[in-house]
């Protein structure tokens, strides 16, 4: 079985005036481990490593300065990949609002973070 390289993420369209970049890598960095290396939860692998993919470069700096504050409370090296994205590829159909089409699959955020900040 080859790698593709690819990691398992999400597109994040949101409206600035509601919730602002700093807020989503706040509730982001909730969910994840930072540290840990392509892997969260029960899910191993490289396509399970962590990332921020951003768009515009004017991101990047709002990241960066998320990251530093992040860091400053691990000992380990942050294991956060922060890039321009390459590509992007909505998964497979099945793979499509998954939780709601398998009630009780497993996921490693727990349901009651879904809504918070929100």
């Amino acid at each position: 079985k080859g790698l593709t390289g690819h990691a398992e993420t999400l597109e994040i369209q949101y409206d600035d005036t509601v919730i602002s970049l700093p807020k989503i890598l706040d509730l982001y960095f909730d969910i994840i481990d930072p540290v840990s290396v392509n892997q969260q939860g029960e899910d191993i692998g490289i396509s399970y490593r962590t990332g921020i993919y951003y768009v515009e470069k004017i991101d990047f700096e709002i990241i960066q300065s998320k990251y530093n504050e992040i860091q400053k409370k691990y000992d380990l090296p942050l294991a956060v990949e922060v890039e321009p994205i390459k590509n992007f590829f909505n998964a497979e159909e099945y793979h499509q609002k998954y939780l709601d089409k398998n009630p009780g699959a497993y996921c490693h955020i727990p349901a009651s973070k879904f809504k918070k900040g929100l």
